[in-house]
């Protein structure tokens, strides 16, 4: 798993989104069907508005139109083109596939069922499957139509159910590099019970909580990295647990966090590192 492709051409992005997105490449995978991207894309997103069906739409009140944004904590929240992006996702990681792409790492078997987190604006959607194995992920635009493109990929979780922390991480997405609309994604450990993204600015974006997974839009107020946002958590007290820069990479993290034989296995440092957490998932 380590070709870095090229990523499917990008619309309704800003000038110089593409090389912000490309910058962000975490990682890599081998292609499905056709061309494979690492999931870190950029993506539009705008203000939240709760909806009947629980899942989160989202209406743009910029100039580019009146693009309808859904977040989806689960399989029942999913949108028609939000579900066809999943199956493709499904298909493109099916055990017999992540075998053929690394015969060397054991597949990470996943359903519609461990579906946690959906993102989806215009023809491009983002979807985040998570189990007790590991998580697959796929970036998917235009979904069961002729102009279909996109990848992903799975792998399975590098240390279990330990966390670095209260929250990890597993997807960011941006308009900007390092800022603009943003959405992420992730899990969560069993202390957390509310995570509040931080601008910066005096803005804060709350995240959806389900089943041990977050996810999270903006627009109403863009990011800028030069106000430093952050990732709060707060327990079931409303007591702050935790506080961690946004676009700061796992093994860059302030505070190093150790499994229960005390070696670390998150962040730079090697001494003085807090416990590691259980995913709540």
């Amino acid at each position: 798993m380590n070709d870095i492709l090229d990523l499917p051409g990008e619309r309704d992005l800003p000038p110089g989104a593409s090389l912000a997105m490309r910058a962000r490449i975490l990682d890599s995978v081998s292609p499905p069907p056709a061309r494979t991207p690492r999931l870190r894309a950029a993506v539009a997103v705008a203000a939240l508005l709760v909806v009947a069906s629980g899942a989160v739409a989202v209406v743009s009140d910029r100039p580019e139109g009146s693009t309808v944004q859904v977040l989806a904590m689960g399989a029942g929240e999913l949108s028609p083109s939000l579900r066809r992006a999943a199956e493709r996702c499904l298909q493109w990681n099916s055990p017999q596939r992540q075998t053929q792409r690394d015969p060397q790492e054991p597949p990470v078997p996943v359903s519609l069922a461990d579906l946690a987190v959906g993102t989806e604006r215009g023809g491009r959607a983002l979807v985040l499957f998570m189990n007790d194995v590991g998580y697959a992920t796929c970036d998917v635009e235009w979904a069961g139509t002729a102009r279909e493109s996109g990848g992903g990929t799975a792998e399975p979780w590098p240390h279990g159910e330990l966390l670095p922390g209260p929250v990890q991480r597993l997807l960011l997405t941006s308009t900007e590099a390092d800022g603009g609309d943003v959405s992420v994604s992730g899990r969560v450990g069993s202390r957390v019970h509310r995570l509040v993204l931080d601008h910066g600015d005096g803005h804060t974006t709350t995240a959806r909580l389900s089943r041990g997974a977050f996810g999270l839009m903006t627009s109403d107020a863009r990011l800028s990295a030069g106000d430093a946002p952050e990732l709060v958590s707060y327990d079931a007290t409303g007591t702050e647990i935790d506080r961690r820069p946004l676009f700061q990479a796992e093994d860059e993290l302030e505070h190093c966090y150790a499994g229960p034989d005390g070696k670390r296995i998150y962040g730079r440092t090697a001494s003085g590192c807090r416990p590691a957490e259980k995913w709540r998932g």
